[in-house]
């Protein structure tokens, strides 16, 4: 397969001129780090309220750092952003959703398709990163935030116990921005909050590595090759195969003119493995089912991206003296569940924010107010309800593998026809399963799933 290498262009945005170095300290009413989708989205929202609000990006835009794509979910956006797709470059309206269990040679698939999917207000959108966060962000511009670009926070400023600003690193060196609150958005890691001593570091067994590849086929490739009409687009959830006996997930997202393939795991299972990253995604495209889909396309983008995977139990302490932390930062994902989890988690800070500066109390005791509205909400709910996925994952290391090829081999011995009685055939199927994992193993981990799956 040919390859080259293309820098996707972000969206159009309109950059107000940077804070320059050794300036004159200035006094904001908020100052959020990082203007992903939950930076974005606070300092949207708390803009809009009235409030002087700085956005900062450590990028030379927002999104910078990210490539490739994943999928919004609609209801969630549009009740944030009403019609968002109205005014936002998406790249196709999901209708097709599936997950394929993959061994070595084959593929097990389940999934479901409906033009129902594709009714407003809709259930999904596939998007570019970079096009998605400039565009939110953009819209907190337009409401009067300030966006600087290339300024890196390096740590939190206290008096007493209460946070009043942000110092930058270099080149900005020994500026120091204040506010009445500090919102940090910085991501999965993040550096800010640690330094701060605020959170502890995120240990290896909660934070996942994903590599990203972007695949440019002509539009009317994907849709004869995903079975899509014009304008629609898939979502492939790949399991098993893919990371190489451990737990870990890949998926497939369609985008205009290209596809995203991207597969991750835990940092900790990358070092059990000894196995590199871009190893695991070579080793993906070369399976023969995924190489039908990508055969002829051109790699236009290549990275990679750390995720939070701890799941509820590994949320940090969220709220601090003049402190909130939002998004990934607040390992706030789940699942499906990313884009709008930050964005909430955004949109909860700013309430919280907006009320604290109406009473002027920006104490722990006012801005608890965001814990309570995260627990009222489906963010906390969800992930309260799957809470021992994570351990789960962990317990049982080869769930993904193990089962997913049980699963071809059981269906390759069924669907292969012989010249024997159908009874000694399914004597045959049953030796074959047993014999890659005993029957009372299987139904202990079945049984373990299925409670981690009901949340009990």
């Amino acid at each position: 397969m040919s390859t080259g290498y293309q820098k996707i262009k972000p969206h159009k945005l309109v950059i107000p001129s940077t804070i320059t170095p050794k300036t004159t300290k200035k006094k904001y009413d908020a100052i959020v780090v990082g203007a992903g989708p939950a930076g974005s989205t606070a300092a949207y929202f708390m803009a809009k309220e009235g409030m002087n609000v700085l956005l900062l990006e450590r990028g030379p835009y927002p999104g910078a750092k990210n490539c490739g794509g994943a999928s919004i979910i609609a209801e969630a956006t549009h009740k944030l952003f009403p019609n968002f797709w109205d005014e936002m470059d998406c790249e196709r309206l999901v209708t097709s959703q599936s997950y394929w269990w993959l061994d070595e040679t084959s593929a097990i698939t389940a999934g479901f398709r409906s033009m129902r999917l594709a009714a407003a207000p809709f259930n999904r959108f596939t998007v570019k990163r970079p096009i998605f966060y400039a565009w939110l962000a953009q819209k907190a511009v337009t409401e009067g935030a300030t966006l600087c670009l290339n300024h890196h926070v390096s740590h939190i400023l206290w008096e007493g116990r209460q946070a009043y600003g942000v110092a930058l690193s270099p080149p900005q060196d020994d500026n120091e921005l204040l506010a009445d609150i500090i919102i940090a958005a910085d991501g999965a890691n993040s550096l800010l909050t640690e330094r701060s001593g605020l959170t502890p570091a995120v240990s290896p067994n909660h934070l996942s590595l994903y590599v990203k590849e972007t695949i440019a086929l002509s539009s009317d490739s994907i849709e004869e090759r995903f079975n899509l009409k014009p304008g629609h687009g898939a979502l492939i959830g790949l399991i098993g195969y893919p990371t190489a006996g451990f737990n870990g997930t890949a998926s497939i997202h369609t985008f205009k003119d290209s596809i995203s393939i991207n597969i991750g795991m835990t940092i900790t299972n990358y070092v059990q493995a000894g196995l590199p990253p871009f190893s695991l995604l070579a080793r993906l495209k070369r399976h023969p089912v995924i190489d039908t889909l990508i055969r002829g396309g051109i790699t236009t983008e290549y990275g990679s991206a750390t995720i939070p995977e701890g799941g509820y139990t590994a949320i940090p302490k969220l709220i601090h003296p003049g402190v909130l932390v939002v998004g990934d930062a607040a390992s706030l994902v789940n699942g499906t569940h990313g884009f709008n989890l930050a964005m909430w988690s955004g949109y909860f800070a700013a309430q919280t924010a907006i009320n604290a500066k109406i009473s002027g109390d920006f104490s722990i005791k006012s801005l608890h107010l965001y814990r309570q509205l995260l627990d009222k909400s489906f963010i906390l709910q969800n992930m309260k309800h799957n809470a021992k996925a994570a351990s789960f994952e962990r317990d049982v290391p080869y769930f993904f593998s193990l089962y997913s090829h049980i699963a071809n081999e059981a269906a390759f011995e069924i669907t292969k026809v012989y010249t024997m009685p159908i009874k000694t055939k399914r004597k045959l199927v049953w030796k074959k399963i047993i014999g890659l994992q005993p029957i009372t193993r299987i139904l202990r981990d079945m049984w373990k799933g299925i409670k981690v799956l009901w949340g009990n």
